[in-house]
Parts: C-alpha cells; structure tokens; sequence
C-alpha cells in the first residue's frame, strides 16, 4: 500500500448521512451478536526505551476481555499482562484497554514494532510500539501555549497524543550554542497498519527560540511525518510545538517525536551492498557533521534491513539499507545526457542519487532480443523503513533518445519495469525525480537483472482464532512473474501445539488456494506467531532448474470509512487457540467431488454451534465483501450457484452449497476448497469458522 493509499483513507469523508445511517446501525445491530476479537487502535505510552521496563497501556474497540499474552515481531521484548481484565470485571463486560509491563532488553533492535495481545476471546489486530535508545518522557496537562509548555531534557523521546481538534502540544528544552539536535517524529507511522481508524494524523513540527521566533519547520519528511535538524544559534531556552497540519485530532492519535543531539542518519550512500562486506558509506543527516564516511560491516540476510552506524563510539539511530547479492555499482556524474551515460553491465545493482533539481542519471547497457531485463528501484516505499525523498520515474530509450518503455509508482514511489529489448544492441536506462526534486535524501539503489522466473505470495486473513476442535481458513494468492507458470507449494511453520494446517499446492492453472487450520480438541489455549514460506523449481533461460522459496506476507484487513474493506502487508502471521468458538464444527457431505464439465453437485452443510450461540450464520465457498473477491479457491469454470444454494442461515444449523462446472471448463484435479460459516461482527468484519478441505476435481 503506498501513500495514496493512505490519503485515500482521509479523502473519504464526504459519505451521505443516508450511507452513514445504514452503516452505522447495521454495525450496531451485529455488535453485540457474537465473539469479536480486541481491535488496537493505540498505545500509551507508544516508545519504549530499551535495557527498561516501563508499563503500556493498550486500548482499541470490541472487546480486551481475558487477555492473557501479547506477542511482538522480532525479539529483545517480554510483556507481562498487568491487571487482566477479567480481574475487575463480570465475564460479560466489554473492556476496551490492557496494560502491560514490558521488559525490553539492552541489545534489542531500535524502530518501529508490530504486536498482538491474544485473548480468550481471540487475536488483536496490529498495533505498533517505537523502541528507542533515550528516556521516554510523557505530556502532561495543558500544554497549547509557549507559556504553558512541558520542560524535557535532551536527549529524550517525547510521547503525547494529538487529542482533539485545534489541539497543540509545546515542550520546552535547553541548548547550548552550537548544538546541533534532531526532532523526529513517528505518528503517521504508528497508523497505517491499524484495523479501523477512519482517519489519520498529518503532524507538523515547528522550532521557536526563546522569544517565540519561529526557526524552522517541517512537514511530510517520512512520507506524513516531519523530521527537523537544526544547529542551536545562541545558549538558551528553545521551544518545540507539534499539531496535526489541518488542527485536526483525535484521542487515537498518538505520537513519538525523537530529541536527540546524538549523530543522527536519514539515509546512506550507498544504500545497498554485498553479504558480509564492510565497505564506507556516508551518512545523510546531522551525522555527517561528524563524520562524512563510516565503515559498515553489511549483514548476510539478504533484503531490506536497518542497520546502525558507529560514530565517535556511539551508535546512531539505524537506518534502511539493503543487502543484496548482486555485484555493486556506482553512478558518476556528469552523466545528465545520454551522451554521458555511465556503461551497466546486467546484472547489477546500481547506487545512485538524484542530488539537485531537475538531475538527471543516464545508464547505458547492451541489451538482447528475447530476453528481457527487469529494472526496480528502491528507495521509498510507504510502510517500509526506506525513506529517500526520491519519487522515481525509469524510462529507458533507444541511442536516439526516443523513449521505449517507461514506469512511476509500481512499488509505492518506487518505479519498475521489465523490458524486452526489440534487438540486439545498447539502450539507455534513464532514472529522474518525477517532479524534478533532488537533493542528498534522494538516494536509490537500482537493481538490474535479468527477467527471471519468480513470483510473489500474500496470505489474507493475517491470523488465524480456532476453538477446540474447530476450523478457520486461509487463502493464499501467488503472483507469478517473468515467464514463471509452476506449481507453488505452501508451507506453515510455527504452528502452536495442537493445531494442524491441511497441505497447499498451489497449481498452474490457479492463482490462490486454501490452507485449513483446524485445532485438536484437547489444544491448550495458545498462541504464537508463524511462517509461511512458498517453494517453487523455476526454468532458467538456459535450460537449467533452479529452487525458488519466498515468504508469505500476510495481509490484514483495514476498514475505510463507508463501510470498505482494503488490506496492508503487515509482518506477523499469528494463530491463536481460544476459548470454545461461535461455530464449534462446519461439517460437510461429500468430502471429495468430482465434476465433469457443464455437471453439477451438492455440498451438504451442518453446523455444530456452541450452545449459546444463536445468531445468524451465512455460508460461502469464498471470502468476499460488496461483490468484491478477496479470496476464491475455486478453479477456472467452477462456480457456486447462488440461486440453488442456502447460504443464509439465521439461527438454523442446516444449508447447502452448490458447484457448477462451466461447459468448457478445464480438467483439473484434487483442488482443495472448503465452506465458510461466516458470523458479522459489524459492516465489514467477519470471522470464518472452516470445513475440513474437499477435495474437487473436473474431469471430462
């Protein structure tokens, strides 16, 4: 999801009070239906610093009742659930907040954290946590006005929350002259992956002196949120105000803003290198003021990743750099014309910066009719650490400078392209800033490499919340690119004990299928955070075969105003065994059809409900919301017949499902699908209890 994404979301506020009525009420009606898992939509304080322990308290919407472990990505994180809340209250009240005690420990990885809390009732959506290095500082009272701002020390890191329309909050600070400090914030940042916030922070920062002159200002630096580094002018009292840029706000919206006199990075140059290579990089940002190149010893994962400089026996803040296999290059100026363009040989990876005003670097390479060359930048993505103020545009042309080919925002602001040359020859690859901006954070790393066989894969939902003896499914998607067309087999690793996830290939002909998560009926209530990991063979172009594993990247669902449904990739793939489900079983009859084309077959469908669930129950073979498809199983030609299936149920146990075969429908076999008893927990969200696999085959 890239920026536009996220803007979209504010966009959305001119929705009709009848749409608005509708929602609401149908919201209403569900919401005290059935089990619905604890939704995050903040933390207070959201930064905590590591080698501490420091108490967080975590609030949202539904319901944190029973809430007895939360689980973080990475580690160097332990949590311990302070008060749970089914301590001071009746099992059937609705609480809306947990606080927890969190141990961090002193070697833990800097930025931001996603985190779950599991509960009885079920997993939380994602919530997000700053782990920081400097002492975490909160806002206090009424702080709108110089007069009335907030003393903190530096360095420290500033928590508050934007908490209503035309709020401001003011901090004041002392620096000596000369002394260069850092502000930056981390608000924006900490919503983009929250289930359900109908809309979100555009922070400000602003810089006065002591007499309330203003020094400086920043706005949008890490896509929404600013980051300032200025050099103290004088010996004395400053002062630092934060609003949102409209004076909007809201009680969710809080933030982090990092204080620091430290050697600050923005970015570095170059931003990628080999595996286990110490090269120089320089470092953007106050840093270099100290220092304008530092050895960096390059991890061996390959990716993106964060990394830490040493500068004068202190680590700085880290920084996004990727680690990347392929041989390292570097751009030379001048080379602003075709003329000048500095010779590539494919593959690979170019370093290079569009450091002033309409900048242009050109890429010279030889090129062969039949096989193609995929070109990816990577330097600012929304919702990844890599922050380069570059908004690319690849465009490559012939040696007479005719443009053949062209691409902006394929991977957020990052362009990409697979090009196939028409013949034999040079071309040139041309890289820019879309609206002729540059300067020394607009850095980028290019790969160049052949158009391999590859493909991508994403999971939806993001968690998995299984009673005893029931089931829930997953639909995985896998994109497949650049000649690929193989089977892609599944593989979930991390399972909690007690639960079994059903075997997934994903086959040629399909671009998804259906893992079922089924938990024993003696699983003890658990839950851990999983892997998902594909594995292919792909055709090289000379013949040969070579392995090709991927990760899974699980997608949660978001909720845009008006009722909508979108997804962002997050990290954590949890699964969780609760309390007895809704929906205890989804039993089917047959477990295996086989259709042949233009035929068709009933799947009989009966529900085991816990004993006081009662409420309505739907069916599907799919999971889709207003006719859009998020997930679908079904192969090629195969359908459910909607008008000679009973799909709803109400608060009987009791439906049927029916396929078609299209008359041309390809031959295929042995496509795991299951059925979906889907119960509403408002407009857009849902929770699906799953069958065990059927197995479905069309044969002519």
């Amino acid at each position: 999801m890239n920026s536009k994404s996220r803007k979209r979301i504010k966009s959305k506020r001119g929705i009709t009070f009848l749409v608005a009525l509708y929602v609401s009420a149908f919201s209403l009606s569900y919401a005290r239906a059935q089990t619905s898992y604890p939704m995050i939509t903040h933390a207070t304080p959201v930064a905590v610093q590591r080698g501490k322990t420091a108490e967080v308290t975590v609030e949202g919407q539904m319901n944190f009742q029973g809430v007895y472990k939360a689980l973080f990505e990475g580690t160097g994180i332990t949590a311990e659930v302070v008060t749970p809340p089914s301590a001071k209250a009746p099992e059937s009240a609705v609480v809306r907040s947990v606080k927890l005690k969190l141990t961090v420990t002193a070697d833990a990885a800097l930025g931001i954290r996603e985190y779950r809390v599991a509960s009885s009732l079920g997993l939380s959506s994602i919530g997000q946590l700053l782990v920081v290095d400097d002492p975490v500082v909160m806002e206090s009272g009424v702080n709108n006005t110089l007069e009335q701002a907030n003393p903190i020390p530096v360095p420290s890191v500033v928590c508050g929350r934007i908490e209503a329309v035309e709020d401001v909050d003011t901090f004041k600070f002392h620096a000596e002259a000369g002394q260069t400090i850092t502000f930056d914030v981390y608000c924006a940042r900490l919503q983009d992956k929250i289930h359900d916030l109908q809309k979100h922070a555009d922070p400000l920062l602003t810089l006065y002196d002591g007499d309330g002159r203003e020094l400086a200002a920043n706005d949008d630096f890490s896509f929404a949120d600013p980051l300032l580094t200025c050099t103290m002018p004088k010996t004395g009292d400053y002062f630092l105000q934060i609003r949102d840029s409209k004076y909007d706000g809201d009680a969710r919206w809080v933030y982090a803003i990092i204080v620091t006199p430290r050697p600050y990075v923005t970015n570095l140059f170059p931003m990628a290198g080999n595996p286990g290579q110490t090269i120089e990089v320089e470092p953007i940002g106050s840093a270099k003021l100290l220092q304008d190149r530092v050895a960096l010893r390059v991890p061996q994962k390959p990716g993106p990743c964060q990394v830490q400089l040493d500068i004068g026996g202190r680590q700085t803040y880290p920084a996004a750099f990727i680690v990347s296999a392929l041989p390292q290059v570097f751009e030379t100026e001048p080379n602003d014309t075709p003329e000048q363009a500095n010779r590539i040989t494919i593959p690979c990876g170019v370093n290079g910066r569009i450091g002033k005003k309409r900048d242009l670097d050109h890429f010279r390479f030889a090129g062969s009719k039949g096989k193609a060359v995929r070109f990816e930048v990577k330097a600012r993505r929304f919702g990844t650490p890599l922050r380069s103020s570059l908004d690319s545009v690849l465009d490559i042309m012939n040696l007479k400078g005719e443009i053949l080919a062209g691409n902006d925002d394929t991977f957020g602001k990052d362009a990409a392209l697979v090009f196939p040359p028409p013949a034999d020859g040079d071309y040139i690859l041309r890289i820019r800033d879309l609206n002729s901006k540059g300067d020394e954070n607009a850095v980028y790393y290019l790969e160049a490499d052949w158009a391999l066989p590859d493909f991508e894969l994403r999971c939806d939902p993001d968690k998995a919340m299984i009673g005893p003896g029931s089931s829930t499914a997953w639909y995985v998607h896998v994109t497949r690119s650049n000649g690929f067309d193989g089977p892609v087999q599944i593989d979930v690793h991390g399972l909690p004990r007690g639960v079994a996830a059903s075997p997934l290939t994903i086959p040629p002909a399909l671009s998804q299928g259906v893992i079922v998560l089924t938990a024993a009926a003696d699983a003890p209530r658990d839950a851990a955070n999983v892997e998902l990991i594909g594995t292919a063979t792909g055709k090289l172009p000379d013949g040969k075969t070579e392995k090709i594993q991927r990760p899974v990247t699980a997608n949660q669902e978001i909720y845009f105003p008006g009722g909508g449904r979108g997804r962002f990739d997050v990290n954590l793939q949890t699964v969780a065994v609760t309390d007895p489900s809704d929906i205890a079983g989804v039993e089917v009859t047959p477990r295996a059809i086989t259709l042949k084309p233009g035929e068709e077959a009933r799947i009989a469908v009966k529900l085991v409900r816990r004993p006081d669930y009662t409420k309505d129950v739907f069916l599907d073979v799919a999971l889709q919301h207003l006719n859009t498809m998020y997930g679908n199983p079904l192969p090629p030609g195969v359908t459910m017949v909607n008008g000679k299936s009973k799909t709803l149920l109400g608060s009987g146990n009791e439906g049927h499902i029916v396929l078609q075969a299209a008359p041309d429908a390809a031959p295929i076999e042995n496509v795991p699908i299951s059925i979906q008893a889907y119960v509403s927990i408002n407009f857009v969200v849902k929770i699906g209890y799953s069958s065990l696999p059927i197995q479905l085959t069309v044969r002519k």
